[in-house]
């Protein structure tokens, strides 16, 4: 009667809570926060709150009786999964373990059922990224002697695998069907690569979620504990999902239709990347009792900034009737500029952002966007003979630095006996006279005594089990032997282990760019200190697990007073009171790979639309007569966007421009 009595004030008080932080949301936002079973589609428009609303609900949810574990929320980048639990936890009191993305959802859920699959791997699997999938690619056709069509690179056959995966689609069916030569042969080259990751005990990011998907449609008492387990899902960022996430939410969702999906179809810009723009257009025919709210008001741009995005997408065809508004006053009118060359272009964005910043606006608050990667040389040149500090998004990542992944691959033999490319990677380090010709010797000899190469390198009697081996062999197992009787937890005495048994700050004493790499590693250290005041109860399995998801966007610094530099498509989810659009030009945006094909155009006018809806205060659209790109001087034509956009709330300035004021 006491806990019972205790229970019904808690539910008491957290209802008061949750009358406290209603407060404040609009009509639409409310019906969207409050709905309680049965499918919902929320189309959120740019700004418009949707991070809050989507918060709300689960608070919502977690008030009215449903423990936070009954309910699974799935997102796309590690920064809005964070952000949502912060503020989920801060509303209710409650963790809210089960909000995180796509990838890192299942890669929580295979850590429990990939066994049951029964392809050999374990829950001690490794998450291969790109360059390591890459390299488990070329090992398997070396080692199966199977080479590759003519005109299809390494990377172009990781691309295709990934396509396939995201489609559930067999690669033979995919290949035949884009009409590449020798079909069969690149279908044997995909199993040679799925044969080695099973080897490695290992998995890529698409198989986070095909495999997850196996499990729940191979195993029905599986799917079900599923359904008793999560009562409600929620999809964010639903215009972005592919068919593979699609079929995955299906399989989720229990025989209730608990589903709360919440996109915005004018801001669907990855389908390069397999996102399926149907999915959310076709979510009412799917479940044809839902309801549908939309959110129009947006709380980030003056309503200048919104009247240029509003025209612009109203040329698309294929999308939900919405018009944004704001109750924001104030702002700056919205710029175009022409200027002569790509080299006045950036001239002219550091002399307005240090003009802006002479006003006392913070750098952090100004970002430039383009849409290719290859546009940001002549900008970073001009910032830095400026003396503009800037911070490049989609650059080299920090776990992408080769002594960041020499750490990485030393704790993951910790954790992953299997992982071979780990293993390869540290003999290149500390296993002086052990080549790839040594390395397969031992991978046989592993084979025949049934262990993985480090469980028979860390082996006390490894010398019976190999026979003869070279003194650099003997010191590199001993190598091995002590690195794998370090303990896994706690994390930070783990790394810290490693560093003083495998010595790999000494590596890079001899180094010309030895003290960066040092400092690199210092930083690593701190990343895993901080993950230990996080998450006390995590092991070394779960940092790296942590690490391997982390994505390009998860680095962009909100507190160092920097100019951001991103591609549009970086963009999406960010916010700064001032933005600079570079290069609005034909051939750049639209690409010219979108020219000619009508739904290419109108994703690139979506892009377009996203970039907008990023500026708060002030925007600057900007194309030049001229520029260097692919290594010759191209004459341009503005975008034929600029034409869409309404002419008496856009000012036209020009820089550079012969016959023109300044």
């Amino acid at each position: 009667m006491r806990l019972k009595r205790r229970n019904n004030r808690i539910l008491s008080e957290k209802r008061v809570l949750m009358k406290d932080m209603l407060e404040g949301l609009t009509e639409s936002q409310l019906e969207a926060v409050m709905h309680r079973d049965g499918p919902m589609l929320v189309i959120a428009g740019a700004g418009s709150g949707k991070t809050r609303v989507v918060t709300c609900r689960i608070a919502y949810l977690i008030s009215n009786g449903v423990w936070p574990s009954q309910i699974l929320a799935m997102t796309f980048t590690n920064k809005a999964a964070r952000e949502m639990r912060e503020r989920v936890e801060a509303m209710t009191g409650e963790q809210a373990r089960q909000v995180g993305t796509f990838h890192s959802c299942c890669a929580r859920f295979l850590r429990r059922d990939i066994e049951l699959l029964g392809d050999g791997r374990t829950r001690d699997f490794t998450i291969y990224d790109t360059s390591e999938q890459q390299a488990t690619l070329k090992k398997a056709l070396e080692a199966d002697n199977l080479k590759l069509p003519p005109g299809l690179t390494p990377r172009g056959m990781q691309a295709l695998i990934s396509q396939a995966k995201g489609q559930r689609r067999a690669v033979l069916d995919l290949a035949c069907a884009n009409n590449y030569q020798n079909p069969e042969l690149i279908a044997k080259c995909a199993e040679s690569y799925e044969a080695r990751l099973r080897q490695c005990n290992a998995v890529d990011f698409d198989d986070l979620l095909l495999l997850m998907a196996d499990v729940l449609e191979r195993f029905p008492e599986q799917r079900e504990i599923y359904h008793n387990r999560f009562r409600y899902v929620l999809i964010d960022e639903y215009q972005d999902t592919n068919h593979l996430q699609y079929e995955l939410m299906r399989l989720l969702v229990g025989p209730g239709d608990n589903i709360h999906v919440t996109g915005d179809p004018d801001q669907s810009i990855y389908s390069w990347r397999g996102a399926d723009y149907s999915n959310i257009m076709s979510f009412t025919k799917d479940y044809p009792n839902a309801r549908v709210v939309t959110l129009e008001r947006n709380y980030r741009s003056t309503q200048t900034i919104l009247d240029v995005a509003n025209e612009l997408i109203e040329h698309n065809l294929n999308r939900y009737e919405k018009s944004l508004y704001t109750e924001n006053i104030g702002g700056y009118p919205v710029y175009d500029v022409t200027v002569g060359t790509d080299r006045q272009e950036a001239e002219w964005i550091c002399r307005s952002i240090l003009s802006l910043n002479e006003e006392g606006n913070n750098l952090r608050d100004m970002a430039v966007f383009y849409r290719t990667n290859s546009q940001s040389r002549a900008l970073e040149e001009a910032f830095v003979t400026n003396q503009i500090p800037y911070q490049l998004i989609g650059g080299l990542r920090f776990y992408d630095r080769k002594e960041v992944k020499d750490l990485l691959a030393l704790l993951r033999i910790l954790v992953n006996p299997s992982d071979l490319v780990s293993l390869e990677r540290v003999a290149g380090l500390f296993g002086k006279g052990v080549g790839s010709t040594t390395l397969t010797k031992v991978m046989l000899a592993a084979r025949a005594n049934g262990i993985s190469s480090v469980e028979l390198l860390a082996h006390e009697d490894f010398a019976s089990l190999y026979g003869r081996a070279t003194p650099g062999l003997r010191r590199f197992a001993e190598l091995i032997r002590n690195l794998r009787s370090i303990p896994l937890f706690p994390v930070l005495e783990a790394v810290e282990m490693v560093l003083e048994v495998s010595g790999l700050k000494d590596l890079y004493a001899n180094e010309v760019d030895d003290e960066e790499r040092v400092a690199n590693i210092e930083e690593f250290v701190g990343n895993v200190n901080r993950f230990g005041a996080e998450h006390p109860d995590g092991d070394l399995a779960q940092f790296l697990e942590e690490v391997s998801l982390v994505a390009d966007i998860d680095s962009h610094d909100e507190e160092s007073d920097f100019v951001t530099l991103m591609t549009l498509h970086s963009s999406k989810g960010l916010e700064f009171p001032y933005v600079y659009i570079a290069g609005v030009e034909e051939g750049l945006l639209p690409h010219s790979n979108a020219l000619g094909d009508p739904e290419a155009v109108e994703e690139e006018r979506r892009i377009f639309y996203v970039g907008i809806t990023r500026a708060k205060r002030g925007l600057v659209l900007l194309h030049s007569q001229t520029r260097f790109l692919w290594n010759r001087c191209d004459y341009r034509r503005p975008s034929s966007f600029l034409a869409e956009l309404p002419e008496d709330i856009v000012t036209r300035l020009f820089y550079g421009v012969r016959g023109r004021k300044k």
